[in-house]
């Protein structure tokens, strides 16, 4: 966990269903995304990757941001756009929002520190990942049955607006 960009390779590949773009969970929660296959393996970009972003909600209020990790600790990523409007408290559970590869509902971690600048629009908030990288032994691979539905479909907005 000393670099910024993660990856994890896990023993199962294309033989097994796998392919780019599915969603990776542990029993304790978000992990990463599945970025190449072969055969028999795959890599995973972790969450624990400076370019990685999910799409979130805070539990209790029902709010979406992003959630990024900014490459220093392991432990801590941070929650973005949540606006001045909403009440984060420390303890609040962050959880996946079910937009794009993850499912609705998958934690991610809860709120460790909250602070809000005077000038700000959105808070600074700094979340403990549920799942511990450093202790990550299985994990699960999620596939999504309507993603390439969905794929197809947003892909035709953006070409007719062209």
């Amino acid at each position: 966990m000393d670099f910024f960009k993660n990856y994890i390779t896990i023993d199962k590949g294309e033989d097994k269903g796998l392919k780019p773009g599915m969603a990776v969970i542990s029993p304790l929660g978000t992990v990463g995304k599945v970025k190449q296959v072969s055969d028999h393996y795959a890599v995973v970009t972790s969450l624990l990757h400076i370019d990685v972003m999910v799409s979130a909600r805070l539990k209790r209020t029902e709010h979406f941001g992003t959630v990024q990790w900014d490459g220093r600790d392991p432990d801590i990523v941070q929650f973005k756009y949540i606006p001045r409007h909403v009440k984060p408290s420390v303890g609040d559970s962050v959880i996946t929002s079910g937009y794009a590869i993850f499912p609705d509902g998958i934690m991610i971690g809860t709120i460790a520190e909250v602070k809000l600048r005077d000038e700000a629009l959105f808070y600074d908030l700094k979340v403990k990942l549920s799942q511990d990288f450093r202790k990550l032994s299985f994990v699960s691979i999620v596939k999504s049955n309507l993603h390439h539905e969905q794929d197809s479909l947003e892909q035709a907005i953006l070409n007719s607006d062209k």
